[in-house]
């Protein structure tokens, strides 16, 4: 995993650098550690070790991408916007064409990509114009930003790697695994970015989410999460990964906002 890690990392800052990005901004996607590690986790039913790293490097650039493409919109890294529409623009056509000649249909990869297109920038319009105010709406978002986001790239790993996924494996541990992610996001940017309106954290702070209600989704997403890797073929190696990021809301984070 670190390996695969540092391998994305090498990839994504030499095309930074390559197109004019400051040493700053280059520093900036070197950091964004589970953005180059989660590709690991979706090829993980690809056998072949070089098309597996392949793959992980391809859907790396996409991902850094499109993160970049989030901090332009929330405006908080204190990076040049021009610099980030750019470099995020190259990093995701480099992306769009490592992608193409890794799967066996190319045109599955932009069907893909524009099939999620809609309901992403829905979700994202949608986010920023209304802000969550009860359990249900915050989990309607964060289906956007972060299930379905994680969800495409799950689907670009199968239609670029050397297993089948007929039973849609490979996409249901992406949503629920990145719903995971997204509630520690949200719980660290409490104090990390000061977020309030509409942060899962403040809503437990203010007591319009109950703790409880929260734990219940943690624990419904970490079943989802097994049940997909468990399935044929399955993928073992992810289990530990499973436990290890749920563990980590549930223990470290979710205490620090308790009302008790």
């Amino acid at each position: 995993m670190l390996a695969a890690e540092s391998a994305n990392r090498d990839h994504v800052t030499r095309l930074v650098a390559g197109c004019e990005g400051s040493a700053e901004l280059v520093a900036h996607t070197a950091a964004l550690r589970l953005y180059l590690r989660v590709p690991h986790f979706l090829t993980e039913w690809t056998v072949d070790p070089r098309r597996r790293a392949a793959i992980s490097r391809a859907l790396a650039l996409d991902i850094v991408s499109m993160k970049l493409l989030d901090d332009l919109m929330d405006d908080d890294t204190g990076l040049d916007r021009v610099e980030l529409a750019c470099v995020g623009m190259r990093l995701h056509l480099r992306a769009l064409h490592e992608l193409q000649s890794l799967a066996r249909d190319p045109g599955a990869v932009t069907d893909i990509l524009e099939r999620d297109a809609v309901h992403l920038g829905a979700g994202q319009i949608r986010t920023k114009r209304s802000r969550a105010r009860n359990l249900e709406e915050w989990r309607d978002h964060a289906s956007t930003y972060g299930a379905a986001f994680l969800g495409r790239y799950g689907d670009l790993a199968v239609a670029c790697g050397d297993v089948g996924d007929p039973a849609g494996a490979v996409r249901r541990f992406a949503e629920a695994f990145a719903m995971i992610i997204t509630m520690a996001d949200d719980l660290t940017d409490y104090e990390r970015h000061g977020e309030r309106e509409g942060n899962l954290a403040h809503l437990m702070r203010t007591g319009e989410v109950p703790e409880r209600e929260v734990r219940d989704m943690l624990e419904e997403l970490r079943g989802a999460a097994l049940a997909a890797v468990g399935a044929r073929p399955a993928a073992p190696a992810l289990v530990p990964v499973i436990h290890l990021y749920t563990d980590d809301v549930s223990n470290r984070l979710l205490p620090r906002h308790s009302r008790r």
